[in-house]
């Protein structure tokens, strides 16, 4: 049975979900690998910042008795949020470029990950990732001010803003603009493909958080008098630790959402321009005059 994937082609829902499960399952090795190797030190960071964030935020709420102390708070809140902010956008930039161009890499060496080359695209495609997903956020988020539908509009035209980038090269606004020209008359579709795999991803993203939420209910129970005086208490070293485990399952699951927007990117891409279809014909054409030069 072939397990080569072919992502130059339509597809439909159920395809989708199949091919990115079928994809994690046969190169879970080598994609991981330069998860932990690329966006690890972004990860860690991000897990810090998160965690220093809601220390800062409950350790100060029963500290707000005078004005000094607000200004206080609001300070290392703004710091925490800053913090918060710079990793999260980091993180999601190399993890989308890590995934996608091992695809990339996939595909030019058919079903076969180069590592280095995955390391050297990513490297390149740094400031580009970057710059995508700021605009990308800060329109989205724009949009959301809105009524929340425009934001959910904007949201669905860019989620193959960072396929753009890596599997053509362009610019982050030409990028933005090319994301409206794939997307015409294709966003409910899209936007159906996108609302199943983000339930599938929270919902799995919740069976690893089970543990979480059982501590935190326990001790709420148990040490209700003392932790409404002091939220700080909350985090002691036992839900620090189930926090971070959980926070590491939760955004190294995101590929699941990146390889989504891959194979959505392709199936709009094979709609518009039929590029799948004219390198296969293309690579038939070659195979036959190699046969006839043979002869």
């Amino acid at each position: 049975m072939n397990e080569k994937i072919h992502f130059k082609q339509q597809r439909e829902l159920g395809s989708i979900l199949t091919d990115v499960f079928k994809f994690i399952r046969l190169n879970w090795k080598p994609l991981f690998n330069l998860i932990f190797k690329i966006a690890g030190p972004a990860l860690v960071v991000l897990i810090a910042a998160y965690i220093y964030y809601m220390q800062d935020v409950f350790g100060n709420l029963g500290m707000l008795q005078s004005l000094e102390s607000f200004e206080n708070f609001g300070t290392t809140s703004f710091l925490g949020v800053l913090i918060l902010f710079i990793a999260i956008l980091v993180y999601y930039s190399l993890l989308n470029g890590v995934v996608l161009h091992c695809i990339k890499s996939y595909i030019n060496n058919r079903g076969i990950i180069d590592k280095e080359a995955v390391t050297v695209g990513v490297k390149e495609d740094f400031w580009r990732l970057i710059g995508t997903s700021f605009l990308v956020g800060i329109l989205t988020v724009f949009g959301m001010m809105f009524c929340v539908i425009p934001g959910i509009y904007l949201g669905v035209v860019f989620s193959i803003a960072f396929a753009i980038v890596v599997f053509e090269k362009k610019e982050v606004t030409q990028t933005i603009s090319y994301c409206f020209t794939l997307i015409k008359g294709e966003w409910w579709i899209t936007f159906a493909n996108l609302l199943v795999i983000f339930l599938l991803y929270y919902f799995i993203n919740f069976i690893f958080q089970v543990p979480q939420y059982i501590y935190f209910f326990i001790k709420g129970v148990t040490m209700a008098q003392e932790i409404s005086a002091n939220p700080a208490m909350m985090f002691d070293w036992v839900y620090i630790l189930i926090t971070s485990i959980s926070l590491v399952f939760q955004y190294l699951l995101y590929i699941i959402i990146v390889l989504c927007t891959a194979f959505i990117y392709f199936n709009l891409n094979e709609k518009k321009n039929f590029t799948g279809t004219i390198e296969t014909i293309e690579s038939l054409g070659e195979r036959e005059d190699r046969l006839n030069s043979e002869w």
